[in-house]
């Protein structure tokens, strides 16, 4: 069971905080607050299906992914249908880290290829990258105590564009 205060993966939600438990009602439920922007919400979410969330990623195992970014190889799953394979990287993001920074970094090469090769990245690429980095500066941003900004400044290096020299 997940302790108050505690730093938890929601797969529809991202990170979210446990506040509190509430044993009325027909079942219990934990009290969850998940913030997406500057924005706070709060949800309650069934102790019974809390084996659907789990902790977020530690300080060491985030220094390890951030280390290792430029080795980490791109998901190279295709489909012919744009939205089998849109569905399959939500679906990987619902996992929280290292899933969503390797979906990051995957649509992020999607999208120079195509603008390489004179092509319009597919619109699904742009939608979910911008989820998948959503989740990974706010997952980051809680592994190492921070704040989302701090985490964007962290590691700008590791996403700007390769240079051709």
């Amino acid at each position: 069971m997940f302790s108050i205060g505690e730093h938890v993966i929601h797969p529809g939600q991202g990170v979210c905080t446990v506040m509190g438990y509430e044993e009325g009602g027909p079942a219990p439920m934990l009290v969850l607050e998940c913030r997406q922007g500057h924005a706070k919400t709060r949800m309650l979410y069934p102790v019974a299906q809390s084996d659907r969330l789990h902790p977020t990623v530690s300080r060491e195992e985030a220094e390890r992914l951030i280390e290792g970014y430029d080795s980490m190889e791109c998901d190279s799953f295709t489909e012919r249908n744009s939205s089998l394979e849109e569905t399959h990287f939500k679906q990987l993001i619902k996992h929280g880290m290292p899933d969503t920074l390797l979906v990051a970094k995957t649509m992020r090469h999607r999208i120079r290829e195509a603008e390489r090769n004179a092509k319009k990245p597919s619109s699904y690429y742009t939608r979910v990258l911008k989820e998948a980095h959503r989740r990974s500066v706010e997952e980051l941003a809680v592994a190492f105590d921070c704040s989302e900004e701090d985490v964007e400044e962290r590691f700008a290096y590791l996403v700007e564009e390769p240079s051709d020299n």
